[in-house]
């Protein structure tokens, strides 16, 4: 390992029989992956070395350029300075690069690109992912490495341009980054000031539903010391949807300051905000009988479907209210004390509102015809900030290679919140009169009712070892004190003390140069619930503890032409809140739920034109143990919102002596369900689009079309289960970039 190169930058219980036993299944991996260099002709290629303007290292095969990023170090995977190679983990990196050729526009866009992520796009907490088998607070949300709490409060969409990558660490990832945090996390990485370098860049686009979107991206240098860089996207788009229009603006700017060649410091400021016009929230199921235009594409219990009809029908108030904004102040001071010690120290201050007054939740009911709706008005005042030194060095240990990271991190998070619910109005499903809010509004505002703070100390460890030039050890370790407490108007005030200790131990092996093979073993923690909005009686439950075992393989071979990792796992989380089966009125500690699944990531330049990538994961999601209100026991069902068969499939083909780029994707997405019982079931989908692009002298020109297929299907939404968000139709757009 020390030789390696960094480059910088039926029924659910039949279901079991799916996968191997682990040994047999970690054999035949290894089997295949070391018989593939030789199946691949070992054709002789022309190859090249070039920098990206925006400093992306990639490997050049003719025309068909892929990016060496199994060789790129990971922010995310440890804080030890690891390639992706190096990492006993599945870490996925979607650089700015790739995110520009699927045609990304925001993250929630590109985190469904990535293998065995899933991320959907309701309007008042989107970009919440769900992957290996967990969603929610199990998912970890990072913004340039520094931990978001609670990320189904904090999600917003963003706009992708403002990134330089998108990293993704699969399976327990709370021995870096605290609680909750059981099947991952995801790391935002904003784009950074280069010292040295002058580069310009712009976006302008435009497409169906009169979606204009336009970007700018500065860097410049100030003498030989700093540099600055100011990123700005702005969105707009009419929606497919009847009046939903919204706008998106999020800006970045940063400075990057070296006063000597041993410190440097960067400071940063992003902003952020999203309008919406009278939010789309979803469509309810109706019966069958009922519907004009029934479709399968979501389906319930008593014969109610989703109706093709109210495809683009706004059933939400006509003067509804969903708006955010989003202030982050960022540093990084990085000071190298000796040849072998570096200290780092990161300091942010976050700071959010949001304002959300509308018709929230809709269902049909079938005594009155119509569609009855519940009104909410929900506000977040949230502020943030974190506080995290770290040590990290590299020394020899007999002889050895050893890498390590000690530190602490400190955050405070306080939260208030209004929370309002109750006034029932009626719609006709294929008329409605959508009126507007009891009130107005725009009437002044209930006071909050409910604030909560949370404040987390914490002491971290990791460590790399080189027991041979070929085999690495890495473990690492992290224990958490919480201190929790919440008040609820008027008279209702909590507080709990947790402390909790993660720790993982894994192991990379070399079996050739670029081929390495790895295993994991990662204890992690979690909440019961969301802290902001934590009951008095989830508070008195310990926090939940999940583990992970892991194994797979990472590879490059024909010259670097080809990168294929594949990882096999087992996640289980215990001591999730179930009913008594002695008393099912009373809710104790005791389920249990898991997941193990199958997961392949492949990217090849396979002549001097043609790129492929391709990823598929497969996996078994379960409750193992729980029982609902009622006593009914829902062992063997899956848990809701999760896909258990994810896939996306890209081609890119440059064609021979012209300046053009022809382009295809192909997402596939498998059923899931939205309730405990597996009741009301999500229909699988699979969606296609392509792309044309013409280069020119300082950019290109790209004409790109979605949902080329127009298949009719739906995603979820977070308010109630026989509710679903329904996809976006066909539609192009046509895009301009230019660099300068």
């Amino acid at each position: 390992m020390g030789d390696i190169t960094a480059v910088h930058r039926g029924s659910r219980r039949s279901r079991r029989g799916l996968f191997p036993p682990s040994h047999v299944f970690g054999a035949t991996v290894l089997r295949l992956c070391l018989a593939l260099p030789s199946v691949v002709p070992a054709v002789a290629y022309a190859q090249a070395v070039e920098t990206e303007p925006d400093g992306d290292t990639i490997i050049v095969t003719g025309t068909a350029a892929r990016q060496l990023l199994l060789d790129a170090r990971t922010e995310t995977g440890s804080r030890l300075g690891l390639t992706v190679r190096e990492t006993p983990a599945i870490v996925d990196i979607l650089s700015e690069r790739q995110i520009r050729e699927f045609g990304a526009r925001t993250n929630v866009e590109a985190l469904n690109r990535a293998p065995g992520v899933t991320s959907s796009l309701p309007a008042t907490s989107p970009g919440v992912p769900a992957m290996r088998g967990f969603t929610g607070g199990s998912v970890g949300l990072l913004y340039d490495g520094v931990r978001v709490a609670t990320p189904g409060i904090f999600s917003r969409a963003s706009d992708s341009w403002l990134y330089d990558r998108i990293e993704i660490l699969k399976g327990p990832a709370s021995v870096l980054y605290g609680e909750g945090a059981l099947a991952g996390a995801i790391n935002l990485v904003p784009k950074k000031p280069r010292i040295g370098e002058t580069n310009v860049s712009a976006l302008a686009s435009y497409g169906s539903f009169d979606t204009l979107r336009l970007a700018g991206d500065l860097n410049l240098p100030i003498g030989d010391r700093v540099a600055v860089r100011g990123v700005g996207a702005y969105g707009r788009t009419s929606g497919f949807v009847e009046d939903t229009d919204a706008d998106f603006l999020g800006a970045s700017l940063g400075v990057e300051f070296r006063p000597t060649e041993l410190l440097t410091v960067d400071l940063a400021i992003d902003y952020s905000e999203d309008a919406y016009n009278t939010a789309d929230l979803g469509t309810p199921l109706l019966p069958a009988s009922v519907a004009r235009d029934p479709s399968n594409a979501a389906s319930g219990p008593g014969g109610l479907v989703i109706d093709r009809a109210l495809r683009e029908t706004n059933f939400n108030v006509t003067d509804a209210v969903l708006d955010s904004d989003t202030l982050w102040l960022r540093s990084r001071v990085r000071y190298e004390l000796s040849d072998q010690l570096t200290f780092t120290n990161d300091l942010s201050r976050y700071h959010s509102d949001r304002h959300f007054i509308n018709a929230e939740m809709y269902s049909y009911n079938a005594e009155s015809s119509l569609i009855d709706r519940t009104t909410g008005i929900v506000t977040h005042d949230i502020d943030y900030w974190v506080e995290r030194p770290a040590l990290s060095g590299e020394v020899r240990v007999g002889g050895l290679r050893d890498r390590f990271t000690i530190g602490a991190e400190f955050s405070n998070l306080e939260f208030a919140t209004r929370r309002y619910f109750g006034t029932a109005t009626s719609v006709d499903p294929f008329a409605p009169v959508r009126g507007t809010f009891p009130g107005g509004a725009g009437a002044p505002l209930p006071p909050p009712n409910s604030r909560a703070r949370v404040k987390v100390a914490s002491v971290f460890g990791e460590n790399a070892l080189n027991l041979t030039p070929k085999w690495l050890l890495v473990a690492g370790a992290r224990y958490d004190w919480i201190d929790f407490s919440r008040h609820i108007a008027p008279t209702t005030d909590f507080k709990r003390e947790y402390g909790a200790l993660s720790w993982r131990v894994g192991t990379v092996y070399d079996i050739l140069p670029k081929t390495q093979v790895f295993a994991q073993y990662s204890r992690a923690i979690v909440p019961v619930g969301n802290f902001l909005l934590l009951s008095f009686a989830n508070s008195q439950f310990d926090l939940t503890h999940g583990r992970s075992v892991e194994a797979g393989i990472k590879s490059s071979f024909w010259s670097d032409r080809i990168d294929v990792t594949l990882a096999a796992y087992h996640i289980s989380q215990n001591d999730i809140v179930t009913r008594d089966p002695g008393d099912p009125r009373l809710s104790i500690q005791g389920g249990k739920q898991s997941s193990r699944g199958v997961e392949l990531s492949l990217s090849a330049a396979l002549t001097r034109q043609l790129r492929i990538d391709a990823n598929w994961t497969r996996l078994d999601a379960r409750f193992d143990e729980l029982i609902d209100p009622g006593g009914v026991s829902r062992i063997g069902k899956t848990p809701p919102r999760i896909p258990e068969t994810v896939a996306n499939l890209f081609a890119f083909y440059s064609v021979e002596g012209l300046p053009l780029t022809l382009s295809a994707g192909l997402r596939h997405a498998g059923r899931f369900y939205t309730d405990n019982a597996n009741a009301i079931r999500a229909r699988g989908y699979t969606t296609v689009d392509a792309a044309i692009g013409y280069r020119f002298g300082f950019g290109e020109l790209t004409l790109r079309g979605r949902n080329l297929t127009d298949a009719f299907y739906v995603d979820y939404t977070d308010m109630l289960p026989t509710q679903f968000q329904v996809g976006a139709p066909r539609s192009v757009e046509i895009s301009l970039l230019t660099r300068f």
